[in-house]
């Protein structure tokens, strides 16, 4: 966790899940392709590429423009919908950090609050032994 990526902080503060250089560079590289093809912008360049190659296909040879352009239309939608389900794992990814991060956050607000209250009872178990004590020392109450 030297150098957690500032644009996934969640995991980086997270004791339990590796991140940053504690992967390996395949986890790393699989990681950027994901956020990459994943994005909004990575579609907005996928239309503008599959356009550009629609209308070259079109352009350079008219005979087999209806089935290339049907070959295309479903390459391109095969990929917009790789993309689309990249983006809705990325959404959960986001949503299961932020769970993690609250219940680790909770747990150790837990910790503090129950630390807070060994010591309570510790004071109030002395401050008994005090008052037992001072009951001791006066003698019988009758």
């Amino acid at each position: 966790m030297t150098s957690p990526d500032p644009r996934w902080p969640g995991w980086a503060r997270h004791p339990g899940v590796r991140s940053g250089r504690r992967l390996t560079l395949g986890e790393r590289a699989a990681d950027r392709l994901w956020r990459a093809i994943g994005s909004w912008s990575y579609l907005a360049v996928l239309a503008v590429a599959v356009t550009a190659t629609a209308v070259t296909a079109v352009r350079h040879d008219g005979r087999a423009g209806a089935v290339a352009l049907l070959s295309l239309g479903l390459s391109a939608l095969a990929l917009v919908e790789i993309s689309l389900v990249l983006m809705s794992a990325r959404r959960a990814e986001r949503n299961t950090t932020e769970a993690a991060l609250y219940d680790l956050d909770q747990g150790r607000r837990a910790t503090a609050v129950a630390e807070d209250l060994r010591a309570e009872v510790q004071r109030l178990h002395a401050d008994l032994a005090r008052i037992a004590a001072r009951v001791d020392r006066s003698g019988p109450f009758l």
